[in-house]
């Protein structure tokens, strides 16, 4: 059976691709049949492709989670993953998030092929856990859940998928990459009903269903990365939300196991720019990466 390209959790890297624009050819000089014709008044452009009950519905939601003390949620997720040959594999995982602020976190990830990782933040160092190796790398980083955040993201290079939603500036971030956004519908198949929302950044086009009733948390999310080869897509449904779970730092607090291995924070570099995969056995931690892939996000 042949080999498939998987990315592992916490990055599935993105590349970004710009298409040039066209330009169309002028007529020939002095040809009657090319006559300057009259010229039709261009369509009014939307002056605000932004609906305001949605970005009010938006914003709610941001507010919500960004003021929050802390939470915790579940997140079943799946992804595609574009194969050499241009087909979609589809992969998946679940997340479980738990929040502290200001300094503690830990996602608890299971790959659909049974692989476990854990990440926490303790405000004073990230820690990437490995169970089936007994493994861990750290890296430090004092500060808040924010700073970690970014730091990873930024820094390390690694995309989280819905990173947006850790950080307390998720209204200021949303303001600042939010070009387009509509109403779709009140959604009554969800497990609660929504208001089913679908908006647009530089990078990609997402749709989020909000619970129309208090508070209003996501409660799904679909991402298309729509610079990326075969416009890959990032899917998830969110549930067993609390906004108030009372964490202590001690209870979010990377302890190693007995036997437990300190390793190398590995940072690999996407295929793309390397022109090989990763090598899917290495032990050290960190990010890998493959042409086409998905995650981060919204970025």
């Amino acid at each position: 059976m042949k080999s498939l390209m998987r990315l592992t959790w916490p990055a599935l890297c993105v590349s970004l691709l710009i298409a040039p624009a066209m330009a169309a050819d002028a007529p020939p000089a002095g040809d009657p049949s090319q006559a300057a014709a009259p010229v039709a008044a261009p369509a009014e452009a939307d002056e605000n492709p932004i609906d305001s009950a949605a970005l009010e519905t938006l914003k709610r939601m941001a507010d919500t989670l960004a003021k929050a003390s802390g939470f915790s949620v579940t997140i079943r997720a799946n992804y595609d993953v574009v194969q050499d040959t241009g087909e979609k594999i589809e992969f998946g995982e679940r997340r479980t998030v738990k929040l502290q602020r200001p300094d503690a976190l830990m996602v608890d990830a299971q790959e659909s092929d049974g692989k476990r990782t854990l990440v926490t933040y303790d405000g004073k160092a990230i820690t990437v856990f490995n169970p089936a190796d007994n493994a861990y790398a750290q890296v430090e980083k004092p500060g808040s859940v924010d700073d970690a955040v970014r730091h990873l993201v930024q820094d390390l290079q690694v995309k989280v998928p819905l990173a947006l939603m850790l950080v307390s500036t998720l209204p200021k971030e949303l303001e600042e990459r939010l070009e387009a956004l509509d109403y779709v519908e009140r959604d009554t198949l969800t497990p609660v009903p929504t208001d089913h929302l679908a908006g647009q950044t530089e990078d990609i086009d997402f749709q989020i269903w909000i619970s129309t009733s208090d508070p209003p948390l996501p409660q799904r999310i679909t991402i298309t990365y729509k610079n990326d080869e075969g416009e890959p897509q990032f899917r998830a449904d969110l549930s067993d939300w609390n906004l108030n779970p009372g964490f202590s730092p001690a209870q979010l607090a990377f302890r190693p196991p007995d036997g437990a291995e300190r390793i190398p924070f590995l940072i690999r570099v996407p295929r793309s720019m390397t022109g090989q995969a990763p090598t899917p056995d290495d032990k050290n931690l960190g990010t890998s990466g493959a042409s086409g892939s998905t995650e981060g996000a919204p970025k």
